[in-house]
């Protein structure tokens, strides 16, 4: 899954903080031994497009089919239902960095962690042309956690 998963996610074309939240997912795969939780991550949120991709076996070379703009935002309602209680949100509702606290919500190394995450914005930077201001301020939010 690991190598599957970053082979996917390296090729997004997203620019240096997309590589760096890349290569920090993958520092944080290493130090959990690249196990995976038995535990998915919290679904509240999440688009249907993710939960027909993993029944139809999690290829993560096959993007799932959705529109943009509801896919867009349905990640940022999924991520801000994911994100620790302490995490203040904005008037949109979405996490803003800078108090810090304890990641227990977000700690389910593997396949079934944060890949999925990283996956979602990567499908989501595939739709667009460019990157847009909504994909970049969710890479940096995904950076800064």
């Amino acid at each position: 899954w690991m190598m599957d998963g970053y082979a996917i996610l390296a090729a997004c074309a997203g620019g240096d903080g997309w590589l760096e939240a890349v290569r920090t997912w993958t520092e944080l795969e290493r130090a959990y031994g690249f196990k995976t939780s038995s535990k998915p991550l919290p679904t509240d949120g999440r688009h249907p497009a993710l939960h027909e991709w993993t029944k139809c076996g999690r290829r993560v070379d096959k993007a799932p089919v959705f529109k943009l703009e509801e896919f867009q935002s349905a990640w940022w309602v999924w991520w801000s239902a994911m994100s620790p209680e302490w995490r203040v949100k904005d008037g949109q509702g979405r996490p803003v960095a800078g108090k810090q606290g304890p990641w227990g919500a977000l700690v389910h190394p593997g396949a079934n962690g944060l890949l999925m995450v990283l996956l979602a914005l990567a499908w989501w930077r595939g739709k667009e042309g460019a990157p847009s201001p909504g994909w970049l301020a969710a890479v940096k939010d995904m950076g800064w956690v």
